[in-house]
């Protein structure tokens, strides 16, 4: 199998569908016509629905028919491949009125003023199903009806919590300080309605970054037939304009598995173009199994060579991969495949804003990448897709993983602390099993600036106002970056093979040039448009330029990352207190406990640990 699909599609349009026939999707350039009923508005996007031959009675930047024919028709020839729209520009029914009436588009809620302030990190969670939301550990907002009314019979109720509540469940287990808001599309059968998903996503996108102001969209189901019509993504390059008060709202949909590839040939696992994964806007996460591979699910018996499933679709679009294997999140709780995956990189997404309020989406996609942990093996398994596209190419992606498995934990650190971020940049690939002497540094380092800086000591305290900033500088400027990492890949070599004592009495001037070289990028970078943030680096090169900064700052490095004191404290390290600190000799060290990466209470990804749940729980709605 190659990176190649036939898409074939034969379904026709469900009775809640074929109401909406013949009328169009148009985005107004000004005033809307009084026949248009409002849709969806996010920044300059403003959507309206046109009853039939009234599309034009306005001004408009585009116009889309609402239920629009699709490629792929059996015996048509014109088979959607990996890079072709799936919807055409016409409508699939004739002149035959539909059996029903269309609804108006649910109206947007109202949220008060209170709601929009600063305040917990907001996760919306978009979904068919919210059923049993009592079994959530935390209360959540809604759920909202957004978009365009079901017929009333297609949304039946689950066994158990419905296959949204399970998503906002995991939100709510990875990142326990998250506000959760649910919004709720109708669908058929537990899936979003084909024809007219891509306007239920753009109604929900909408109004939960727009109106409720969320700061993570989660969106935990896929399809290759919705495609992604022109109006959807208006609405989700907007949400990257001005979501987040211009910061950018990052949203996060599952790839979804090969069995909506609706391939007319053999299976295809190719994750489409025009999927809603595979847009520039959105984070396309993958599931892997405990090892961190590409996650496959195998019979429960003994068949030498046997095929197993594969509920994955890989592409150059897949940005991240978490875990898919089953697991329990809570006592009601429990999930499997991409879908929990997409939820779990939700979830740590909104861990490390809480952590840098001021990280960008853009921004937040690196920090996500730079911190992923890297298998030895993408894949290695068998059945669909097995051999192919398992390599990483020179920026470290795969089309089967993306940058590796999404860890809360580090990517939190990183993005509170430039030298957090570049130990964790520098880190060798593939991680080894268990816990890496980058975090450990990284830990050590962390813990070293929050105790100088708790007793007051004004460098220190720069410096800690400043790193959050800094770590966003390493993801825009090479040269900041070049500085940090330098020093980084340095001190991780020492920790890894220096003679911590002989290092110590040693001359150290070269070092602290180094370590001046950042803050000359720094402030290159910064002080034209942030004086405020040039004073403070100026603040700490006066302090390195003590006549004992060389000394001190050999001694803090002896004690942070020798490996021996790391042991002793359980990773921690024993930290005087750095040129930071004006202090040679430190606090005494005083022994804390180790602080956790994961400050606001989310679960630490394990890396490559198993799950604890033995088989399946749910199947992802399309």
């Amino acid at each position: 199998m190659s990176y190649e699909r036939e898409l074939e599609w034969n379904e026709p349009p469900t009775v809640s569908e074929r109401r909406y026939a013949r009328w169009a999707v148009v985005r107004a350039a000004g005033e809307p016509a009084p026949s248009w009923w409002p849709l969806a508005r996010i920044g300059t996007v403003d959507l309206y629905l046109a009853p039939p031959g009234a599309e034009r009675d306005a001004a408009t930047l585009s116009v889309t028919p609402v239920v629009a024919a699709k490629r792929g028709r059996r015996g048509g020839g014109d088979y959607t491949g990996v890079d072709g729209h799936i919807q055409l520009d016409a409508f699939p029914l004739g002149d035959d009125d539909p059996a029903a009436l269309p609804a108006r588009p649910h109206r947007f809620p109202g949220w008060p003023r209170a709601a929009r302030g600063r305040g917990r990190i907001r996760v919306a969670v978009v979904d068919v199903s919210f059923d049993e939301i009592a079994a959530l550990t935390a209360p959540a907002e809604g759920p909202f009806p957004v978009g365009l009314p079901g017929d009333g019979g297609g949304d039946a109720r689950t066994m158990g919590p419905g296959h949204g509540t399970q998503m906002a469940g995991v939100v709510q287990a990875v990142c326990p300080a998250a506000h959760v808001g649910l919004f709720h599309i109708a669908g058929v059968a537990g899936a979003a309605r084909p024809y007219l998903a891509g306007v239920d996503l753009a109604a929900a996108v909408a109004t939960a970054v727009d109106g409720w102001r969320a700061d993570v969209v989660l969106i935990a189901m896929s399809d290759g037939a919705w495609g992604t019509p022109r109006y959807l993504r208006d609405v989700l390059r907007e949400a990257a304009r001005r979501g987040r008060r211009g910061k950018g709202t990052p949203i996060f949909c599952s790839v979804g598995d090969p069995s909506r590839n609706h391939s007319r040939d053999e299976d295809s696992a190719a994750l489409g173009a025009d999927d809603l994964a595979s847009q520039p806007w959105v984070h396309g996460i993958a599931a892997c199994d405990a090892n961190g591979r590409w996650y496959r699910v195998y019979p429960g018996y003994d068949c030498a060579g046997a095929w197993g499933a594969t509920y994955n679709r890989f592409g150059p679009a897949v940005a991240l991969a978490a875990l898919g294997e089953p697991r329990a999140w809570s006592p009601h709780i429990a999930s499997d495949d991409s879908s929990q995956a997409t939820a779990f990189a939700a979830g740590a997404a909104a861990c490390v804003l809480d952590a840098n309020r001021d990280l960008t989406a853009a921004e937040l996609r690196g920090m996500l990448a730079l911190t992923a942990d890297v298998p030895e093996t993408v894949d290695g398994g068998r059945g669909l897709g097995a051999g192919t596209f398992d390599a990483r190419d020179r920026l470290g992606h795969s089309f089967k993983i993306g940058y590796g498995v999404v860890n809360p934990g580090a990517a939190c650190l990183a993005a509170e602390d430039p030298v957090c971020l570049a130990l964790l940049a520098t880190r060798p690939v593939p991680d080894p099993a268990g816990e890496s002497r980058a975090r450990a540094l990284a830990q050590a380092w962390s813990g070293a600036v929050r105790r100088a800086a708790e007793r007051g000591i004004t460098p220190a305290r720069d410096y800690a106002r400043l790193a959050p900033r800094l770590a966003r500088l390493f993801l825009t400027s090479m040269p900041v970056r070049e500085a940090l990492c330098w020093v980084a890949r340095h001190v991780r070599a020492l920790a890894e093979s220096a003679q911590p004592e002989l290092w110590k009495a040693q001359h150290h001037g070269a070092l602290m040039e180094r370590i001046r070289h950042v803050i000359d990028t720094a402030w290159d970078a910064l002080a034209a448009a942030e004086p405020d943030a040039a004073a403070r680096l100026e603040a700490l090169e006066a302090a390195l330029a003590a006549p004992d900064g060389s000394a001190a700052v050999a001694i803090v490095l002896a004690r942070m990352f020798c490996p021996d004191d790391m042991a002793a404290d359980g990773g921690q390290g024993r930290a005087g207190s750095f040129a930071l600190a004006s202090d040679a000799v430190g606090d005494r060290r005083r022994r804390r406990g180790p602080r956790r990466a994961d400050s606001g209470g989310q679960p630490e990804r394990l890396p490559f640990a198993r799950p604890d749940v033995p088989r399946s729980v749910h199947r992802s709605p399309r």
